[in-house]
């Protein structure tokens, strides 16, 4: 399948949309300890709901990205380089998938040993897209190739 010259714009919203949702959960479960005091049906279920959003927004941009593609690496980057890419990629993917799924089996189901899975992969996740931003900003600042235009945030 040939590769597009860049991201749709549904594409485009989909990834900051998730982005903000993986940060206020992040944000949310490291206050959860402080909500034993509230209602167990008032604090919870929202990062359950914004675990399971993310987890159907992920499903929509996998299913955009196996039949709409995604650009490919910048020419001048290393061969190496883009493998590194294409992996990181699909590790995110499958990170943003498989976290709030082990966080609904060990919500819904009471599931202990899901929960230490969703510990794991919620650091796993938080790891790999610390150095996708990493690499984003690379290139952004230090090769000035205008990578990040490819995801709405144009060069200036």
């Amino acid at each position: 399948m040939p590769r597009p010259a860049s991201y749709s714009r549904l594409q485009i919203l989909l990834h900051w949309l998730v982005v903000i949702l993986i940060v206020v959960a992040f944000l949310l479960s490291d206050q959860m300890d402080d909500w034993e005091d509230l209602p167990a049906d008032a604090a919870l279920p929202f990062h359950g709901i914004l675990g399971l959003t993310v987890f159907f927004l992920m499903l929509a941009r996998l299913a955009l990205r196996l039949f709409r593609g995604a650009p490919p690496p910048p020419e001048a980057d290393p061969a190496w380089q883009k493998r590194v890419a294409e992996a990181s990629h699909w590790a995110l993917y499958a990170l943003a998938i498989a976290t709030p799924w082990s966080g609904g089996f060990a919500f819904y189901l009471r599931w202990e040993e899901a929960a230490d899975v969703h510990e794991l992969l919620k650091t796993l996740l938080l790891l790999t897209a610390a150095a996708h931003t990493a690499a984003a900003l690379y290139h952004q600042f230090i090769l000035k190739d205008g990578l990040l235009g490819r995801m709405g945030l144009e060069r200036r």
